[in-house]
């Protein structure tokens, strides 16, 4: 068992906000039917980078010692998630305010 690293802990911790887009996506895919093609392609996005983010946090905090998968793969999920909320906040897929 390999002595535990401070910062390996604590990107474990910040992966762990991967439940705010599994959430997110969450919220959005129940009412899949309902919502537009580019929302519901959003929020299919957010659940799988999501996912990624929370299953390299838990790798990262219980794993063994060399973990550069689990950082990467979390850092391009969490790069990932960011960028498709920005673009679909700016391009006004994400509805932002209520019904205009």
């Amino acid at each position: 068992m390999s002595k535990p690293s401070i910062g390996r802990m604590g990107v474990a911790l910040l992966l762990l906000y991967g439940i705010v887009p599994v959430l997110a996506g969450y919220i959005l895919m129940r009412e899949w039917a309902a919502e537009r093609m580019a929302l519901v392609a959003c929020a299919a996005i957010f659940l799988l980078s999501g996912t990624t983010m929370l299953v390299c946090a838990f790798w990262l905090l219980v794993g063994p010692d060399r973990q550069r998968l689990a950082l990467w793969s979390g850092g391009i999920a969490s790069i990932l998630s960011g960028s498709v909320l920005a673009g679909a906040t700016f391009t006004h897929v994400l509805p932002c305010s209520g019904p205009a």
